[in-house]
C-alpha cells in the first residue's frame, strides 16, 4: 500500500497544528488515579486521613490508582495511608515505625516503575497535599508534595512569574523536582528543575519536621536536589525559586520523512553550537509513528520525525529573531510539512496541548529508559533502525537539547551531564503484549548508553535492571547518599530505589 503525498500533507497538517506538546500529549498523557472511596475506617491514631488495608473492600482499587499508567506492577503493600496534613505525615510515620511498616512515598504516582508500590509495608500517599504560596516578593513558590504542574503554572502566573515545570499538566511536581525535572523552559529558567529548590520542608524516619536549606541541614538540602525516588524522608513542602515568566511564547514545528534523520540531525547540531541559541532555545525531536497512518503500514513509510523548538521570550520580537534561525537554517527546506511562529500566552499552554478535562491521550502500559548526553544527534541515529522495530505503533523516541549541564554542582546529589535528553518510550495495550515491548524497550541501552555521560532517574527502567538507578549517581554521590540514609533512618524505615531496599 502507497501512501501519496497530497493526504500525507494534509494529515502532517493536523499534527503540527496540535503544537510539540500536543504530540506528546497524544503519546503519553496520564490520567488520574482513583480519588476517593467510602467507607473507609480509620486505623492510625492522630490520622485525619484515610486508611485502607488489604482487607478493604476497596484496597484494589486504591492500589490500582497509586500508578497511573496500566501496567500495574504485581506488588502489594498491607497498607495505604492518605494524608490530608503534615500532622498525619508525622502520625502516620510514627505508625509505621511502631508497627514494622516499611514506607514508600506516593506523590504524584507518575514513576515509570511504579516505585510507590511495594510488596508489604505502607503506601504513604501524599498527593491530596496541594496547598501552595506564592510569594511574589521573594520570587518562591511554597508548594506541598500534591501540587500539580498546572497549579504552580497558575499561581506563579497570577504574579507575573514562572517556573521549569513538568511538560504534562497533571504531573506532581515534588517527585519531579526532587529527580531532577526536565521542563519547560528550563534553558532559561536555571536548567534542570531541581537547581531551583531553594529549601525543603521534610518528616525524618524519627517523626520529626526538619527545614533543609543551604544554610540549615545542607546534607539534607544536597540529598533533596536530585535524589529521586530513593529518599529517606518525606517532603512536606518544597520552596521553589521562580523566575519572570515570559511576555511572548511561540513555537516552530517541522515533520520529516524518518529517513532524513542523518540530514535533519546535523542542521540542529549546528544551530545548537550558537551560543545565544545554546542558552535559551529548548529544541523537542520525537521519533513516532504517524497518528494517521496504519499500523500495519511498512515502518519506512510510517514512521517520522518531527522537530519542534520553542521561544519563552520578553517580547514577540525577540520570540521571532529566534525562531529565525531555525527557519532559514534549511530545516524548513527539508521538511515534509512545517508551520512556524505559532504563538500563544501561557495561561493557555496546558488548555491548548493537555486539557485536563479532555486529554488528548489515553491509558496504555508504559515502560522508560534514557540516557543524558552530550551527542543526542549520534544517540538518536543509533537509536532509529532500533525504532523501526517497535511492536506498538504508540511508542516513541523523545530528545530534548538545552540541558546545558557541563559540570556537576556541590550543592546537590543531581550527578547528570549532557546537553540532551534521550528518552525512549514503550507504550503499549494488552497484558499479552508485555513481553514483547519490555523486550524492545530493555534492548534499547545497548545502543544509547555508549553515549551517556549520565541519566534522569525519573525515567530509568529500574525495574528491569536495578543498576540503572546507581548509574545515576557518580561514586561519591552515591556513597554519600548511602551514608546519609544510616545517619537519618537507622532503622531503614523508608523503601530505598527499587532493588535496593
Amino acid at each position: 500500500m502507497s501512501y501519496d503525498t497530497v493526504p500525507r500533507r494534509i494529515v502532517l497538517k493536523q499534527l503540527l497544528s496540535m503544537g510539540a506538546m500536543g504530540v506528546l500529549a497524544s503519546l503519553r498523557y496520564p490520567a488520574y488515579g482513583v480519588e476517593s472511596a467510602a467507607g473507609v475506617e480509620q486505623r492510625i491514631p492522630g490520622l485525619q486521613g484515610k486508611v485502607i488495608g488489604k482487607q478493604d473492600e476497596h484496597y484494589e482499587l486504591w492500589r490500582q490508582s497509586m500508578i497511573w499508567h496500566a501496567s500495574k506492577p504485581r506488588r502489594y503493600p498491607e497498607l495505604i495511608v492518605q494524608a490530608n496534613s503534615e500532622e498525619d505525615v508525622v502520625a502516620a510515620v510514627k505508625y509505621a515505625a511502631d508497627n514494622g511498616h516499611k514506607i514508600a512515598i506516593r506523590s504524584g504516582g507518575h514513576n515509570s516503575t511504579g516505585c510507590a508500590l511495594r510488596n508489604g509495608g505502607m503506601v504513604l500517599d501524599v498527593s491530596a497535599m496541594e496547598d501552595i504560596l506564592v510569594d511574589e516578593d521573594a520570587r518562591v513558590a511554597f508548594a506541598q508534595p500534591g501540587v500539580r504542574s498546572h497549579q504552580l503554572v497558575i499561581e506563579a502566573r497570577n504574579k507575573g512569574l514562572s517556573f521549569p515545570v513538568p511538560h504534562c499538566a497533571s504531573v506532581g511536581l515534588s517527585g519531579f523536582t526532587m529527580g531532577g525535572g526536565i521542563g519547560w523552559n528550563f534553558p532559561q529558567y536555571g536548567g534542570m528543575a531541581t537547581f531551583s529548590i531553594v529549601g525543603a520542608e521534610i518528616i525524618t524516619a524519627a517523626g520529626e519536621k526538619v527545614l533543609a536549606t543551604a544554610d540549615q541541614n545542607p546534607d539534607l538540602y544536597w540529598a533533596v536536589r536530585g535524589v529521586g525516588p530513593g529518599f529517606f524522608g518525606v517532603v512536606t513542602k518544597l520552596h521553589l525559586k521562580l523566575y519572570p515568566v515570559a511576555g511572548s511564547i511561540m513555537t516552530s514545528s517541522y515533520a520529516f520523512p524518518i529517513g532524513r534523520m542523518p540530514e535533519v540531525l546535523p542542521i540542529i547540531d549546528r544551530l545548537m553550537e550558537n551560543k545565544d541559541l545554546h542558552q535559551r532555545a529548548e529544541v523537542l525531536a520525537i521519533l513516532m509513528h504517524h497518528p494517521e497512518v496504519p499500523a500495519e503500514a511498512p515502518p519506512e513509510e510510517a514512521k517520522i520525525l518531527y522537530v519542534a523548538v520553542c521561544a519563552f521570550e520578553q517580547n514577540q520580537t525577540d520570540a521571532r529573531a529566534m525562531l529565525e534561525h531555525f527557519a532559514k537554517s534549511g530545516l524548513a527546506d527539508k521538511a515534509l510539512m512545517k508551520e512556524e511562529n505559532q504563538s500563544f500566552v501561557y495561561e493557555g499552554l496546558y488548555d491548548r496541548y493537555f486539557s485536563l478535562e479532555d486529554p488528548a491521550g489515553r491509558m496504555a502500559r508504559y515502560a522508560v529508559d534514557n540516557v543524558l548526553t552530550h551527542r543526542g544527534s549520534e544517540a538518536l541515529l543509533a537509536l532509529g533502525d532500533h525504532f523501526l522495530q517497535t511492536p506498538s505503533r504508540d511508542s516513541h523516541i523523545l530528545a530534548c537539547w538545552g540541558l546545558k549541564m557541563t559540570e556537576r554542582k556541590k550543592d546537590a546529589c543531581f550527578s547528570g551531564l549532557g546537553d540532551c535528553f534521550i528518552g525512549v518510550y514503550s507504550i503499549w495495550d494488552r497484558p499479552d503484549e508485555d513481553e514483547a515491548n519490555y523486550t524492545w524497550l530493555r534492548k534499547a541501552p545497548a545502543l544509547m548508553d555508549p553515549f551517556a555521560d549520565g541519566f534522569y532517574i525519573n525515567e530509568i527502567d529500574g525495574e528491569g535492571d536495578p543498576g540503572r538507578y546507581r548509574r545515576c549517581f557518580t561514586d561519591a554521590n552515591w556513597e554519600r547518599l548511602q551514608a546519609l540514609r544510616k545517619k537519618y533512618d537507622p532503622r531503614g524505615l523508608f523503601h530505598s530505589y527499587l532493588g535496593h531496599s
